[in-house]
């Protein structure tokens, strides 16, 4: 395609959300309300439409801002990323159709990206109640301190706890299970994400009706793993594997809180083993990586893995500007560095570079983080500051 902003996503490819709404992606903006049962009028609703219009055209959508300021700072975008990946699923000629058809799509979504519900295991420190039903479990428990210590924890994308409950597993019902028979049938990509799907009580049932020649892609934080979901994993012809990761070691138990180093260590070992198995670490860039980064770069190269660094923005006082400049420095010189081998990593060098060049440090933001420290340590066992190595602190 001709265009500078094309981006295959919006002529295959859907996502449900935690809350069972769609979305174009996972990083899309683009609002909706109509629940995941009802793709087929949503597919070609006048916002889908008009997407294509402005991707086709060369107009960089409002919605997609994520990609365009990753693509800015150097980093594969999601965009680019479909593009590669999911090219193969479109039949070129009906993307070219739809452009004579008001951009209205005849075929429906061969890919999809599946958030089932929040239903979670950890509570990590960057997270929030719709997609963890432990922190919606937590922050309700403890609604009356944190409103009268750090009131900006609840106002962390939705604390309407009655409406996180209900989020917990819309996969597991009856809706769910005929809109899974239906969109199976001209499956070609599956992604499914959480809260922690491997959590989830009918996962390995799901997986297990996969075809043969089905993709599976899996983002799970690397806790839970079953020799039933071992057998499924080796059924499949592809399995994409994304482990979320803040530290390689036990620091990871307290940044993704309630996570446990050596159990996930062990199943890192035990999916490598996998012939079928592409597996990554993802990783969250935000204000404790400024001690964790340079070793988890030497970890994913040590055990030949790719690292996909996620740049947070939300919420605010854990971004990188809520951090002293000296210690984005530090992290800077320590990963500029690095003998970084692995050809999927090399771009973190330039990416550490242009986002640390770029960010200006905000003494509020800071301010708010040392506050989220002293509530998130009043109300749990194992305490977020004792991560932490500021000086200031």
């Amino acid at each position: 395609m001709k265009s500078k902003t094309f981006c295959i996503a919006p002529w295959v490819h859907a996502l449900v959300k935690p809350d069972t709404t769609l979305s174009p992606c996972c990083t899309s903006t683009l609002q909706s309300n109509i629940s995941f049962e009802k793709y087929e009028d949503w597919w070609n609703s006048n916002s889908m439409k008009q997407l294509r219009q402005d991707l086709w055209n060369g107009v960089k959508s409002e919605s997609c801002n994520k990609c365009w300021k990753d693509e800015a700072v150097g980093k594969a975008s999601i965009r680019q990323n479909y593009n590669t990946m999911l090219s193969k699923f479109a039949n070129f000629a009906d993307v070219k159709q739809s452009s004579k058809n008001n951009f209205a799509v005849d075929s429906l979504p061969t890919t999809w990206d599946l958030q089932i519900g929040n239903l979670c295991n950890l509570k990590c420190v960057m997270c929030n109640p719709r997609l963890s039903h432990q922190i919606a479990n937590e922050q309700q428990k403890h609604a009356d301190t944190i409103r009268s210590t750090f009131p900006l924890m609840l106002e962390s994308r939705n604390t309407d706890f009655s409406t996180t409950q209900k989020f917990l597993n819309w996969s597991d019902t009856a809706i769910a299970e005929v809109f899974f028979n239906k969109i199976n049938v001209d499956l070609k990509w599956l992604k499914l994400q959480g809260g922690e799907p491997l959590s989830v009580k009918n996962i390995t049932d799901l997986i297990s009706k996969l075809s043969a020649d089905s993709i599976l892609s899996l983002t799970t934080n690397g806790t839970i793993l079953t020799q039933s979901m071992l057998k499924e994993f080796g059924n499949i012809e592809r399995l994409e594997i994304s482990i979320s990761l803040e530290s390689a070691g036990p620091q990871n138990d307290v940044i993704r809180y309630g996570s446990d180093w050596n159990v996930i260590h062990q199943n890192i070992q035990q999916l490598k083993k996998l012939p079928n198995v592409d597996l990554q670490i993802n990783h969250v860039l935000q204000i404790t990586s400024v001690f964790y980064l340079p070793e988890l770069i030497e970890f994913c190269e040590k055990n030949n893995l790719h690292l996909n660094v996620i740049n947070l923005t939300y919420p605010e006082y854990l971004s990188l500007s809520a951090c002293p400049p000296k210690y984005l420095r530090d992290m800077n010189n320590k990963v500029d560095a690095l003998p970084i081998q692995h050809v999927k990593n090399q771009y973190i060098k330039d990416m550490i570079k242009n986002l640390v060049a770029v960010t200006k440090f905000d003494e509020k933001k800071w301010e708010h983080f040392k506050k989220y420290i002293l509530t998130l340590d009043s109300i749990r066992e194992k305490k977020y500051s004792s991560v932490l190595k500021f000086e200031e602190l």
